[in-house]
């Protein structure tokens, strides 16, 4: 809970910066609910992918003014029931299965003695306790997806429907069109027929089922509920959105990462998606987590303008010659990169589509699907 650990107040001082950051890029490396539903349903991967699909088209395409991001975390459940998931098999998955990014632990430990930090995640929270036992960080809160489908129970005949609508959804197409974000364009015919066949089973067949009273019981982090908490930490912590160091990679931490940059703090994609270095300050691609707490500590240390200044400037030689808070940090980032450095861009106008293209493309090289 807010408040249970803080290591400026046991100086005497009180923190002015916070750190939030979302899983999966920065923390965690494999696609954990992707993977989830291979486990338990038959060609379960694909099935995902036409739910991530069907919501990023009513999200982002479509713009249909019920949608957000991220709602198809609580369409798979049913799915994952009907194929017999139970809490205690997710919970099990998530000890066998989280995957954490290198250096991970260290730059996420090392945020949180610095200020304080939180994490704000669309992880159920099965996964999410495996995260936070592997990281053995202490943090101020983590939000996740607040699931247990163990509460409701399905006849056989209903399971069965469901697995009948899950082969429905697996045997769907996924074009390979890309769509703009906010630039009006013509649906490819595969999206329709996904946007179609996904209307009639979420919007008609589940409900009247049991499968709909525990779709309503998860309460998925979804893009609008990232930016309500994130106004949420805001409220708890008294410090403005500009002296926040928001870090995103996926889809649904666009609107979070749009609102901390437009209110003048660091929004960092991390390894991100199209939509969320588009929303963001910087792009940051790298295979390890270290980068990422080097720019935390610039701007826990010295503000915004210095996190920008180093991304100006980065280059080896740079790095070796500056002076930095921590110069340990730094030293650690290097020896994680004897080659050749992340990734490190300002985001702008004019090289937007570029970047983002960039990182989409190093983000499926790095973490797959």
């Amino acid at each position: 809970m807010p408040g249970e650990f803080d290591p400026t107040e046991e100086l005497g001082l009180f923190p002015d910066r916070i750190f939030v950051c979302n899983c999966r890029g920065f923390i965690t490396k494999n696609n954990y609910l992707r993977d989830l539903c291979a486990r338990f349903i038959r060609n379960g991967a694909h099935f995902y992918d036409v739910l991530v699909r069907y919501d990023e088209l009513t999200a982002y395409v479509l713009g249909r003014e019920e949608a957000s991001a991220g709602n198809f975390i609580k369409w798979m459940v049913p799915f994952l029931k009907a194929n017999g998931a139970t809490d205690h098999l997710v919970d099990r998955f998530g000890a066998e299965d989280m995957q954490l990014m290198p250096g991970a632990t260290t730059a996420v430990r090392y945020i949180a003695s610095q200020m304080p930090s939180f994490i704000n995640t669309s992880l159920f929270e099965h996964g999410m306790m495996r995260v936070s036992e592997q990281l053995d960080t202490p943090l101020y809160e983590s939000y996740c997806t607040k699931m247990e489908m163990d509460n409701v129970q399905f006849s056989r005949a209903e399971s069965r429907k469901l697995r009948e609508m899950a082969e429905t959804i697996s045997s769907l197409r996924i074009p390979k069109v890309e769509y703009e974000l906010n630039v009006p364009m013509e649906v490819d015919a595969a999206d329709v027929k996904i946007i179609k066949t996904m209307d009639d089973i979420i919007q008609e067949q589940i409900p009247g089922m049991n499968a709909m009273s525990l779709m309503e019981s998860v309460i998925p982090v979804t893009s609008h509920k990232k930016a309500y908490q994130l106004l949420d930490i805001r409220r708890q912590t008294n410090i403005d959105l500009d002296s926040t160091f928001y870090i995103g990679s996926d889809n649904t931490d666009f609107q979070s990462l749009d609102l901390i940059r437009d209110s003048g703090g660091v929004a960092v994609s991390f390894n991100g998606t199209d939509f969320a270095v588009r929303g963001s300050t910087i792009a940051i691609l790298s295979k390890d987590s270290t980068v990422g707490a080097v720019f935390a500590e610039q701007f826990f240390s010295r503000g915004i303008e210095a996190v920008l200044d180093l991304a100006r400037n980065w280059d080896r030689e740079y790095l070796r010659e500056a002076k930095f808070p921590d110069r340990n940090l730094v030293d650690a980032m290097l020896a994680a990169h004897p080659r050749k450095l992340p990734e490190v861009y300002i985001v702008d106008r004019k090289n937007v589509d570029e970047i983002a293209a960039r990182s989409a493309e190093y983000r499926k090289k790095i973490l797959g699907p």
